[in-house]
């Protein structure tokens, strides 16, 4: 996963989280050490120093401080085996969400949006931008 992706994701969870009153603790699959070693980089990244962006064109998105990942990111992240059932359902939403990317009529992501399973069905419309499933490539489409 790259530094992006990951510290988009781990950023609107954490919005989330913390609107709910809650904190957040990262569990990800396991995939080697290079890649394993990255997001552990990633996460100290966001709890020291924040988040990789521009500060100027990413104010839109009133993003989190560090101060604000350490408050809300609990301990580190724990690597998991693929055959762990959390990361089964994981997957399972996963693909549905990407292609709900571009195909909004694509079967499984309809099931998983009517039956409020994605954070899109569950925010309000005005949250969406801030807090709903980001699709860096396919925004215009939107």
């Amino acid at each position: 996963m790259c530094k992006t992706a990951f510290s988009i994701l781990i950023e609107r969870v954490a919005k989330y989280v913390d609107s709910k009153g809650g904190v957040l603790k990262i569990r990800f699959e396991e995939a080697g050490k290079k890649e394993d070693r990255a997001i552990m980089s990633y996460y100290k990244d966001l709890k020291n120093i924040g988040l990789p962006f521009d500060d100027g064109s990413s104010s839109k998105y009133n993003f989190l401080k560090p101060s604000d990942f350490q408050r809300i990111l609990k301990g580190e992240p724990k690597r998991q085996q693929k055959k762990s059932p959390l990361l089964q359902i994981a997957d399972t939403y996963l693909y549905p969400m990407v292609k709900g990317g571009y195909d909004k009529n694509y079967f499984p992501y309809q099931v998983l949006l009517s039956k409020n399973k994605l954070i899109d069905s569950l925010i309000s419309p005005n949250d969406v931008v801030n807090l709903g499933i980001k699709y860096s490539c396919f925004d215009s489409r939107r």
